[in-house]
């Protein structure tokens, strides 16, 4: 099994995944908060590219919620930002949302084609490698960056994914996956603190996000897997139909 990581999403827009699981991350915070949601009882999460594909989509198929963000700040008119804080039970159980952020679900659109498509985070991270080792396939592990720059976070995770998935087999690591791996040693005994000091830590820590981001980088705290299929996602296993 090979393990690769692309530290922006246009690298894996260009290649054939149809025989590739990818695990998608944008830690801070779109995967983050699609875990969350799909742990408190969030019936699907559709995401598009556009506040304007997600009004027209959300006018379209309603009642459905919006979750809409653009650099780190919610977009005026949708009822739910990019905090993992307002993904809560009382609001998205058993709600469909229609999702836009500045770069996660850029990250999941570019994996279209791919044999599966799930969602990462450190929340649900042994859930994760335990699913996406089941298929038996190469992996890919996607970070979502920012603005197409590379992002810490996204790395320090993809690293973590790293280390547990060649923890108990023979796998290949391509030379992107040993350097998140070697980035993710380098600063887990203080992963929190590396976050904090990256470009997006400090963006959240302005906008007095300090709770996210010690949120964002619990690790395991849920044991759910969500799956992008078909323009949806929903709890791995769950019908992708409306």
């Amino acid at each position: 099994m090979k393990l690769d990581v692309k530290l922006l999403p246009k690298e894996s827009a260009t290649g054939d995944l149809s025989d590739t699981v990818c695990i998608v991350l944008d830690i801070f915070r779109a995967t983050t908060c699609i875990v969350t949601s799909m742990a408190n009882g969030c019936k699907t999460m559709i995401p598009v590219l556009s506040i304007e594909d997600a009004k027209n989509l959300a006018a379209h198929i309603g009642p459905a919620l919006m979750a809409g963000e653009r650099q780190s700040i919610k977009i005026e008119g949708c009822h739910i930002g990019n905090s993992p804080y307002e993904f809560c039970e009382d609001i998205v159980n058993q709600a469909t949302i229609v999702m836009t952020t500045t770069n996660g679900t850029v990250a999941i659109k570019a994996t279209d084609g791919a044999y599966r498509t799930l969602i990462g985070s450190f929340l649900n991270a042994s859930a994760l490698c335990r699913k996406a080792k089941q298929y038996d396939k190469d992996i890919l592990i996607v970070c979502a960056g920012t603005d197409g720059l590379f992002s810490l976070e996204d790395a320090l995770c993809a690293g973590f994914l790293i280390e547990l998935l060649r923890s108990d087999g023979q796998v290949e690591l391509t030379d992107s996956a040993q350097g998140a791996h070697l980035m993710y040693l380098a600063a887990k005994n203080d992963l929190l603190a590396a976050a904090i000091n990256s470009r997006n830590g400090q963006r959240l820590v302005h906008l007095n996000k300090m709770d996210d981001i010690r949120y964002c980088f619990q690790i395991d705290l849920l044991d759910i897997v969500p799956e992008y299929e078909e323009g949806r996602i929903k709890m791995s296993g769950c019908s992708t139909g409306p």
